[in-house]
């Protein structure tokens, strides 16, 4: 019955929003939250149910989460503006700001590109890599970008010393080591910490020397300054309810924090890359 009535608010929640397309930027008009797909559709609405239930209560207005079937469709979405409040990568985040969106909080913890073996690998360091399969969450993520530099640092060529597919996320990527599906997974902690216990018995985590900000929860360039911060102050009241704080300790996320000047500087570097796969993220 709750399920039921989830699906029915959110279908209230898209109907009202169709109906306000178009109209100026207005208070009773529905908050549009783009989630990142570090996850399955389902897995994600789920996770942030009680986020949006209270970002609803606190601001009074309709909430309506939406995600992308993949990176590249949710960065496309980024890039066009067409979210009210992105909880997004940091490179994706940190170039937002850059181009004209509002830094409001990211989550706690330092966000590091780790690889994931099976529990009984032999693989000890990046360098066992060598003729080994590798996969990644997806090309876009930070932990791919940065994972992937990570290696050429050691020397490790993609095609050379290593063959590499790609999993649509992070869940995927995980579950196709412990499938033996690939021998190790570029992915970060938050993930493996989401996984079910019998995934984490599976596996083993070899962790890179580099960390960097965690998700980020931006306001887009067109929400005013004003509302920009009623959401901030929402969404740090939601941090001190009971649910706020299973949502953050269950997901890994722990706390939120301000987003810095040093955390944008610290993402030149990632945000660098990505424009050089995505050409139109450096226009």
């Amino acid at each position: 019955m709750r399920g039921v009535l989830r699906l029915a608010l959110a279908v209230c929640a898209l109907a009202t929003f169709i109906h306000a397309a178009g109209t100026a930027w207005a208070q009773d008009k529905p908050l549009r939250v783009a989630l990142m797909p570090f996850t399955n559709t389902m897995r994600l609405m789920e996770m942030y149910q009680p986020l949006r239930e209270s970002l609803q209560a606190t601001l009074g207005r309709p909430v309506y989460l939406l995600t992308a079937a993949d990176y590249e469709s949710y960065f496309r979405l980024m890039r066009e503006q067409g979210y009210d409040i992105a909880v997004t990568g940091p490179h994706f985040g940190a170039w937002a700001v850059a181009h004209g969106a509002r830094p409001l909080l990211r989550y706690g913890p330092t966000l590091k590109p780790i690889l994931v073996v099976r529990a009984d690998s032999p693989i000890a360091s990046p360098l066992d890599l060598h003729g080994k399969v590798l996969t990644l969450s997806n090309r876009l993520s930070v932990s791919s970008i940065t994972g992937q530099a990570w290696l050429a640092g050691l020397g490790l060529t993609e095609g050379r010393d290593y063959r590499l597919t790609v999993s649509p996320t992070h869940t995927t990527a995980i579950m196709s080591v412990v499938m033996g599906e690939a021998d190790a997974a570029i992915t970060t902690h938050t993930p493996v910490q989401q996984a079910p216990e019998d995934t984490r018995k599976a596996i083993r985590v070899i962790e890179s020397p580099k960390g960097f900000p965690h998700l980020f929860t931006i306001a887009s360039p067109t929400m005013p300054a004003e509302q920009a911060e009623r959401v901030k102050a929402a969404l740090l009241t939601f941090a001190d309810t009971a649910a706020g704080k299973d949502f953050l300790e269950s997901s890994g996320y722990r706390s939120y924090r301000d987003i810095s000047a040093e955390d944008l500087e610290s993402l030149r570097g990632p945000v660098s890359l990505l424009s050089a796969i995505v050409p139109e993220a450096a226009q």
